[in-house]
């Protein structure tokens, strides 16, 4: 089993995958290596990709009300970012810097529509991941409001 392929099949969002499903998804991704400070999408950027994390780490930015940017969570080797982009077609919701050099595997909306076209039940798998993984971060996010609402009173 290739590297790239291996990676494939530990990640979350690729449960579910016969092996020759993942050795076609294998053609349809790319690796990209990044460097530190290089950014990989700004918020509000029209994109249609989700990156995996093989290696190093990645910052995601939110500017704040005064221009600031805070960051607001912290991806490594295993996590996921941009799931929504192969969902809707919005702008990027914030900026993904690389804190430290990167591998990453890349997968555009155009190779789902590819995954979609040869393999069916692949890409009914995917996305059926891609919104679990959704209703994760969702939950998150709607555990991390209410404490906040609880602290502020």
């Amino acid at each position: 089993m290739s590297s790239v392929l291996d990676t494939l099949a530990r990640m979350r969002l690729f449960e579910g995958l016969s092996e020759d499903e993942l050795e076609l998804l294998e053609t349809l991704v790319f690796v990209n290596r990044v460097s530190a400070g290089q950014t990989v999408c700004e918020e509000g950027d029209r994109s249609d990709f989700v990156c995996f994390v093989v290696r190093g780490s990645l910052d995601i930015v939110k500017t704040n009300v005064d221009g600031g940017e805070v960051v607001i969570a912290h991806l490594h080797a295993g996590d996921s970012m941009g799931e929504m982009a192969l969902v809707d077609n919005e702008p990027r919701s914030a900026t993904v810097r690389v804190a430290e050099d990167a591998t990453l595997i890349v997968l555009t909306h155009k190779g789902l529509d590819q995954l979609r076209k040869r393999s069916p039940s692949a890409a009914t798998q995917v996305m059926e991941n891609i919104a679990r993984l959704l209703c994760v971060h969702l939950r998150r996010t709607s555990s991390q409001l209410a404490q906040f609402k609880l602290a502020a009173g």
